[in-house]
């Protein structure tokens, strides 16, 4: 009897933290959100499924965005940092001791996301709290593909200004909290589990020191070696 009242309560506790909430005053400018990776290839190799990364964090400020992921133990980190003030997109790659980055317009496609020119998106009646926001449920479909259709959940009380502007889901205004997408042709889903708000340092957001520069053709050629 005790085994199944500890499991229970273990279960209990599991539940009310799949994603934590936070009191805030009514809608946050500042702050950092980790989200759960769910891959979604379901012939990847174990092993390699292990391996892989488990979180993503985005720290947000004065519209500057920085989504960080890390690998292999951190052996390997992705970084693209959106610099709202400068208008530009810094992707970050770090693998051991070697360092990389690429930088361009605000505007530009980023490398991040694979773009999906088709995708319909059908805003729902739906709402729903995720991580203490009201958040939209809305359904995405993608035609002439194999992809099901999928539905997705976004908050207006995170405030970033045009904070899909790199992603598929540009035209949400709003802060996805769980969505699904291809990163550097990974189809996988994330899932908010906290919203904190928080200090953030504006240093956050600018090209750290003995990253070398390098262009978007050898960028690429990098992350793809990286992806065998």
């Amino acid at each position: 009897m005790r085994i199944k009242t500890i499991f229970a309560i273990a279960l209990v506790f599991t539940l009310l933290n799949s994603c934590k909430k936070i009191q805030h005053k009514d809608r946050i400018k500042e702050g950092y959100i980790e989200y759960d990776i769910e891959y979604l290839d379901k012939s990847m190799d174990s092993f390699m499924r292990g391996l892989l990364p488990k979180k993503m964090t985005i720290k947000f400020k004065n519209n500057n965005t920085l989504n960080k992921i890390e690998g292999f133990s951190g052996i390997v980190s992705f970084t693209h940092i959106q610099n709202y003030k400068e208008k530009k997109n810094i992707t970050l790659v770090k693998v051991l001791n070697k360092k990389y980055k690429y930088v361009e317009k605000i505007n530009d496609k980023s490398m991040f996301f694979e773009d999906l020119p088709n995708m319909q998106i059908e805003i729902q009646d739906t709402i729903v709290e995720l991580c203490g926001f009201k958040s939209q449920k809305a359904k995405i479909t993608i035609p002439d593909s194999n992809v099901e259709p999928f539905f997705i959940y976004y908050t207006n009380d995170i405030i970033i200004n045009n904070v899909n502007a790199q992603t598929p889901f540009k035209s949400i205004d709003g802060v996805l909290l769980e969505f699904q997408l291809k990163l550097y042709d990974m189809p996988m889903r994330l899932t908010a589990r906290k919203v904190q708000e928080a200090e953030i340092s504006t240093d956050d957001f600018e090209i750290p020191k003995g990253y070398a520069s390098i262009n978007k053709k050898t960028m690429i050629e990098i992350i793809e070696l990286l992806k065998q």
